[in-house]
């Protein structure tokens, strides 16, 4: 386990997500910059970035509420270019 957090550690410091320095260590930008980062890498990665296609294997054929459904396209709406 100490391996992996080492190496885990030093990728973060690489991308700039946190500091160590003598073993006190600091974060440097919010969690909501790493989650939105690291899930565009994910989608980029695992579905030639496609956001309908993580979409679809998110899902998997469950269902999801009317309310969710409102939420959803009102945030692509949000983001639409143009």
């Amino acid at each position: 386990m100490g391996s992996e957090m080492c190496i885990r550690d030093r990728k973060m410091c690489e991308k700039g997500y946190i500091a160590n320095e003598d073993a006190t260590v600091s974060v440097l930008i919010p969690k909501e910059q790493v989650q939105a980062e690291e899930s565009r890498y994910f989608v980029d990665r695992t579905f030639d970035g496609s956001l309908p296609g993580f979409i679809t294997a998110f899902l998997g054929g469950k269902k999801i509420s009317k309310k969710e459904a409102k939420m959803l396209k009102k945030m692509i709406d949000e983001h639409k270019e143009g």
